[in-house]
């Protein structure tokens, strides 16, 4: 299974059409921020999703706002936020938004937010998590010297083979702990992805739009 990881578009979405004639793969997973505070470019954005050939897996970001996302009807763009999905083996997880921030953004929540969220998800053999929110301590590293990430997912690092995460543009990379994987990919806005062969996902690749 081809993936493409993708976040923090903040409605950018040229850089999306770039993208999606650029690259072809099974599953695009969008890791949150795909609006910049806006309910109707979720609209917008599902309409540059048409393009694309195989199944969109998205949850929403602290700068979006989630109900827009959930009633999105195409049938290969899904909303994942705090369900799971299944495809050919591999069992996607979604957690949007981010823990607190200074700036008050739309979605925003406790860490027992996701505590829950973490544990009433229908885990399969092989687990990747497709989060706005890094674990804490990982790929989470603010230019002001802060962690961002979440405790919560940072403790059930172990349930995963992939995390999939954004929210922090200057901490793009990636780690291997353990056997999870884990990519920030930068944000799509700057025109940064990341591609992953599921069968070996720690020889992902981090790419940059030309």
């Amino acid at each position: 299974m081809r993936i493409i990881a993708v976040s923090d578009l903040h409605s950018r979405f040229s850089f999306l059409e770039k993208l999606l004639n650029r690259e072809k793969a099974d599953v695009i997973a969008v890791c949150g921020d795909i609006t910049d505070f806006s309910r109707e470019d979720a609209l917008k954005f599902s309409d540059v999703l048409g393009g694309f050939d195989g199944v969109a897996l998205l949850v929403h970001g602290n700068c979006d706002f989630p109900e827009p996302f959930s009633r999105i009807s195409a049938e290969d763009v899904r909303f994942i936020h705090g369900s799971s999905f299944e495809m050919n083996g591999v069992r996607f997880h979604g957690a949007g938004g981010s823990t607190f921030t200074p700036f008050n953004t739309p979605s925003e929540y406790p860490e027992s937010y996701y505590q829950k969220i973490l544990e009433k998800f229908d885990y399969g053999g092989l687990n990747v998590l497709v989060s706005h929110c890094p674990p804490h301590g990982i790929l989470d590293l603010t230019h002001s010297g802060k962690r961002a990430g979440s405790i919560a997912i940072k403790a059930a690092l172990d349930r995963f083979r992939l995390i999939l995460c954004g929210h922090v543009h200057e901490s793009r990379g990636i780690e291997m702990h353990g056997n999870t994987v884990i990519i920030n990919p930068g944000p799509l806005s700057g025109g940064y992805y990341a591609v992953i062969n599921m069968d070996i996902p720690e020889k992902a690749v981090l790419k940059k739009l030309k």
